[in-house]
């Protein structure tokens, strides 16, 4: 009678026992739970233990400075089933901890079932045959590059399926070409390209119909070609091949095998030396994103300039494998694509509004992504109908109702549970129910797209402003924003242009807003006034930019941090924001510059600042009748224009009171010509005597009696008078 091994029952599945049923029900194999040092001392006598061994310490890189005992081994099979693409790879999960660190082996450790492995493989037979180890079996392919048949078949493919099954991924009208792009068919010679000039329809305020592809890259620091005005009527008539990086010549010959005209590249269909078009062209990139076929994205690749769109794929091992019979086979081992920038750290089953924020970025998470660490990359992932990343694993397909990629793995939550990001897909939902409800808000007065087009233009507000269907999908949409701008802020820019970069996003969510917006600011909101950085130490003002007026009100005013919002409110303290000039439309649209705001507020009053502690460690405190609250600057330390000095007099005007049972307002701090500057958010939870005694700290409600004793009545706030505040 053979022997069958203990830890693995030699990866052959008539081998298994009955047990195993339950295990099948839940949709897994599982073949071996063990320890690295117990699989060595099992694979001297079982070829199979021998086999996951070697393939393991092919990846002795990854083991590098850790404890073999600290080392714990899983492998578990996935049986095919109906919507799974077929596979039958064996997988094989290897977690550690850090050096020195105890496991127990007969302690379950809940940690280990949440987090994602520390190295993940697979074992996989190519073609359709099957191995000397019945639990492994074929593979699924990944492609070299998409140029070669195999790759661009997958291409092919996984738009096809995008398109076929996808209604929001579908272009519901002929789009236009952007106003300058490079045409790949009417070049110089059969590589080298030409700049086009689109025409344009002024009967139907509009460029020429076109079919087109887009790159999202990073520029780097190496020499990308330019369009200048000093070299455009030169790139009119031709590009020539050689002057093109190797990123640009793949995305030429991909969109040229898809059978496509037409590739907007940035530094070659923008006048990069045109400050002005740059700028009014750059806040059209909804059009330019949103109406291109496909964007291909080299998400891989550090610099356009100096790195491929395609990168090099790391080639998976290959092992003879001998069974308990003497039988050979070939077993491919490979590191299985870990979908890192894709997924969240936690299981499925997460509502958008529980994620941790940002969603992953990670040093891990995006050491092979670096283009999902840019705040434009981001905001034209976001508004392309389909994105194709070209990572170092292999391709995956981003569109607005999902992910396809080439192990096929992404979505399907037997091989990861953890959530896959799905903000794009949030997004284009509410882009598409916004686009197909008629419009309550200003129908008849379309919104000025010019840079400064606030100027002439009035946007009031207050908490709650319209009818409550209406606030109810601008609430969804608020709250969609908020998320993207957190998720925006904590990605990087080469120079200051936050509010150029996301005016894209915001002009395509302007139907579901139905709001001016100003500055990244939704003028329907007065909550969304109450930002504050995620890290105060960590920000800075910016450097003014041609074009540009950022105000202090406006969250691109501080930069350097993740920037959260505050948009749930428990109680209304009956404050009130306004832009522009008053008797104007509420349809402002001006999203690089904003004017002054009026404020006005029933609790807003002078209070004392001081700042407390070390250089390194202060802590900052308001008092107004001996009692005091600690509040966080959006600078710290201050300096410049939003430097304090002890006993210095701000303005503390209260916006709401929170579900948290807080109350948030804004810190103000007087400037020049009766105008203020913003310094900080304000939220109390308690407040305290000024001075240490006996006196305990009271809740945060408590404030209200302390600092406007004068207000008996706050249900009667809306009728009491208002103090008036022009912030700039």
């Amino acid at each position: 009678m053979v022997s069958v091994c203990g830890t693995c029952h030699g990866l052959q599945k008539h081998l298994k026992n009955s047990d195993t049923a339950q295990e099948k029900d839940n949709d897994t194999l599982k073949w071996a739970d063990t320890t690295l040092p117990s699989l060595r001392a099992s694979g001297t006598n079982c070829r199979a233990c021998a086999l996951m061994l070697n393939g393991i310490l092919l990846h002795h890189e990854r083991l590098a400075n850790i404890s073999e005992d600290s080392v714990r081994i899983k492998a578990e099979t996935f049986p095919s089933r109906p919507g799974r693409i077929f596979q039958d790879h064996l997988s094989i999960e290897v977690r550690w901890k850090e050096q020195g660190a105890q496991h127990d082996d007969c302690q379950d450790d809940d940690h280990e079932h949440v987090r994602y492995p520390d190295l993940k493989l697979e074992f996989f037979t190519d073609g359709d045959g099957q191995s000397s180890f019945s639990a492994i079996g074929r593979g699924r392919p990944v492609s070299d590059s998409p140029l070669h048949d195999a790759g661009l078949s997958k291409v092919q493919g996984m738009i096809k399926n995008c398109l076929s099954s996808h209604a929001r991924c579908r272009q519901s009208k002929p789009t236009t070409l952007p106003k300058r792009i490079l045409d790949l068919l009417l070049g110089p010679d059969s590589k080298s390209v030409v700049l086009h000039e689109s025409q344009w329809n002024e009967n139907e305020q509009r460029y020429e119909h076109g079919e087109y592809v887009a790159l999202s890259h990073v520029w780097g620091v190496g020499k990308l070609p330019k369009t200048t005005k000093q070299n455009l009527r030169s790139h009119l008539k031709g590009i020539a091949w050689d002057t093109l990086p190797r990123a640009f010549q793949e995305a030429v010959a991909l969109t040229r095998a898809l059978g496509i005209r037409y590739l907007w590249v940035d530094s070659l269909c923008l006048l990069q030396d045109d400050i002005q078009a740059k700028l009014e062209e750059s806040v059209r990139m909804d059009e330019v994103f949103g109406n291109a076929f496909l964007t291909i994205a080299a998400t891989s690749a550090t610099d356009s300039g100096s790195q491929p769109l395609f990168p090099a794929k790391t080639q998976p091992f290959k092992i003879q494998a001998t069974d308990n019979k003497g039988q050979l086979s070939k077993v491919y081992v490979r590191e299985q694509p870990n979908h890192y920038s894709f997924k969240a750290p936690f299981d499925e089953g997460s509502h958008m509004n529980e994620w941790e924020l940002p969603f992953n970025m990670s040093k891990d998470a995006n050491v092979h992504t670096p283009l999902l660490k840019r705040a434009w990359a981001y905001t034209e992932r976001l508004l392309s109908p389909r994105v194709i990343h070209f990572t170092k694993s292999e391709m995956i397909l981003e569109c607005r109702e999902g992910y396809n990629c080439e192990c096929g793995r992404i979505d399907d939550t037997t091989f990861d549970t953890r959530t896959t990001d799905s903000i794009k897909q949030e997004f284009a939902r509410v882009v598409s129910e916004a686009n197909t409800q008629p419009q309550t808000h200003g129908s008849n007065n379309p919104v000025d797209r010019r840079i400064d087009g606030m100027t002439s233009q009035l946007a009031g507000t207050s908490i709650a402003s319209g009818p409550p269907d209406l606030f109810c999908k601008r609430d969804d949409a608020l709250q969609l924003w908020s998320y993207i701008i957190t998720e925006f802020t904590a990605r990087n820019l080469t120079y200051d242009e936050r509010l150029t970069a996301i005016a894209g996003i915001a002009k395509a969510l302007l139907p579901a807003m139905q709001s001016g917006y100003i500055a990244g600011q939704w003028t329907f909101s007065t909550l969304s006034l109450l930002w504050y950085p995620n890290d105060s130490t960590r920000c800075r003002r910016p450097k003014p930019m041609d074009g540009q007026n950022i105000p202090s009100w406006s969250w691109a005013s501080c930069e350097g941090s993740p920037v959260f919002f505050d948009n749930a409110s428990a109680m209304d303290l009956a404050c009130r924001a306004s832009f522009g000039p008053k008797g104007k439309r509420a349809s402002a649209w001006s999203p690089v510059q904003g004017e002054p705001l009026n404020l006005s507020a029933a609790m807003a009053t002078e209070v004392t600042f001081n700042a407390t502690g070390s250089d390194s460690q202060q802590i900052y405190i308001l008092t107004k009748n001996r009692i005091a609250v600690e509040f966080t600057p959006d600078i710290v330390p201050l300096r410049g224009e939003d430097a304090l000095q002890d006993g210095d007099t701000v303005v503390c005007a209260l916006i709401s009171m929170t579900y948290r049972s807080s109350i948030t307002g804004l810190v103000l701090k007087s400037a020049s010509d009766n105008t203020y500057r913003r310094v900080g958010r304000f939220e109390c939870y308690e407040c305290s005597p000024e001075e240490n005694g006996d006196e305990m700290s009271e809740d945060a409600e408590a404030l209200f009696g302390h600092w406007f004793p004068e207000i008996q009545d706050m249900t009667q706030l809306d009728n009491l008078p208002q103090r008036q505040f022009t912030v700039v």
